[in-house]
């Protein structure tokens, strides 16, 4: 794997990840060439380059899930096994803190040797999808989709009707990346609330600039993909020079008084409560039918199941947001629970 400016090595995850980002850039810069636009593939190699971090921030939830689970079966232990407590535990469960939260009859070493594999498996499939990469640069993998797909609209023959409509959903799907850069980048560089607000009605405009542009395909399909091939590549190669709050020139971009909105923060909030509690769900009940297969007291289960829940949105919503936006997100949670208005 050897595109230009982006590096090699022989550590197997890197190498995964390159030829992840190869293929990408590779169709993009192709798809450029036949539209004939600029795009820095150069610059958008180097953005995307291997970087350990973001493995290491997935390792780091994984240990703060074990460490709450550690800390809950610490506090219950000796409620639950003490004769005539509340919680009732057989005496088998209560011979040591392994039998209590993996179960009499469970092998310590045997779930240790599944979470590892887990682990590794786990560091495999995003090295394969090229996700070590810096957050602020998560909106190129869908600009680098867009550009493809325009050119391959173009230059097609035939019937353009089913490649005109994915093309739209490609378009749908980038709002949210954007959206999340404008916020992590801010966050990151503790920005003021002006610069804040300034970076996120930019955004809101580039948003619109590729809803408007969208809106084409359904006048004249070759007319809209073009603009928004040329919309996407100018905005990853802005991109992938930091130059995040001009991602597409002034000259692009919609009037503020333009009709149409792209999607709302609000909703884009709505959106992260959801598939943080959808994997909380998942994470929760999947947990609980492995301690239940391993032979795990009832009472505890639904008790960690309770616990848990609500924990495990955090933690997702922390490590994906931060801390103070996994605040914000479950505050707004409680406030509807509550008498008084939403915060």
């Amino acid at each position: 794997m050897s595109g230009e400016g982006l590096p090699t090595g022989l550590h197997p995850a890197r190498w995964l990840h390159n030829r992840h980002v190869e293929k990408r850039v590779s169709l993009a810069e192709k798809a450029a060439a036949d539209l004939g636009v600029t795009f820095d593939a150069h610059s958008v190699r180097r953005a995307l380059a291997f970087r350990w971090s973001p493995y290491f921030r997935r390792l780091r939830r994984v240990l703060i899930a074990f460490a709450v689970i550690v800390i809950a079966a610490a506090v219950t232990y000796r409620p639950a096994c003490r004769p005539g407590g509340i919680l009732y535990v057989s005496p088998a469960s209560c011979t040591s803190y392994s039998a209590y939260v993996l179960g009499p009859n469970a092998v310590p070493w045997a779930s240790a040797t599944f979470v590892a594999t887990g682990i590794v498996l786990t560091w495999v499939w995003s090295a394969w999808r090229g996700e070590h990469v810096a957050s602020c640069y998560d909106p190129l993998y869908p600009l680098l989709a867009l550009l493809a797909a325009s050119g391959k609209l173009v230059t097609m023959d035939g019937n353009r009707y089913t490649h005109a409509v994915k093309l739209n959903k490609k378009v749908a799907r980038l709002s949210q990346p954007l959206w999340q850069l404008a916020r992590d980048a801010t966050s990151e560089f503790r920005s003021s609330r002006t610069v804040r607000r300034e970076l996120r009605q930019h955004v809101r405009r580039v948003t619109l600039a590729f809803t408007q542009a969208a809106d084409g395909l359904m006048r004249d399909r070759e007319v809209a993909a073009r603009k928004l091939g040329s919309l996407a590549a100018t905005a990853a190669s802005s991109i992938a020079v930091d130059r995040f709050p001009e991602i597409l020139p002034e000259s692009l971009l919609p009037s503020t008084d333009s009709g149409g909105s792209p999607l709302e923060p609000d909703r884009l909030d709505g959106r992260r409560l959801a598939n943080a509690c959808g994997w909380s769900l998942i994470i929760d009940t999947a947990f609980s039918l492995f301690l239940a297969w391993l032979g795990g007291p009832a009472e505890v289960l639904v008790s960690l199941a309770v616990l848990g829940f609500p924990v495990a949105v955090y933690v997702i919503l922390a490590a994906k947001y931060g801390l103070s936006e996994a605040t914000r997100l479950t505050r707004s949670i409680s406030s509807f629970f509550s008498s008084g208005s939403p915060l």
